[in-house]
């Protein structure tokens, strides 16, 4: 810790939520961030960490519109061009 320059009251535990809290903000997948953290299963990683992930409803919403051809700047009735 000394090295990095981080204070000494930073923990390795502290570390670990920092990098999980990362990932989720940044729209990693659950799934991906408990293998990470070496856990068997999500469901630890979505009660400690759910709260993190308040854009997924919007994340979700666009990738199906998207897929749909309704994304923004698709005109409606074309699909978009793979």
């Amino acid at each position: 810790m000394r090295n990095a320059g981080l204070p000494e009251s930073i923990t390795t535990h502290d570390l670990r939520h920092h990098y999980a809290s990362v990932l989720l903000m940044q729209g990693e997948s659950v799934i991906t961030v408990a293998e990470r953290l070496g856990h068997e299963n999500a469901t630890l990683v979505l009660s400690t960490y759910g709260h993190l992930m308040p854009n997924s409803e919007k994340r979700t919403r666009r990738a199906v519109d998207e897929a749909w051809g309704c994304a923004p700047g698709v005109p409606q009735g074309e699909a978009p061009t793979p």
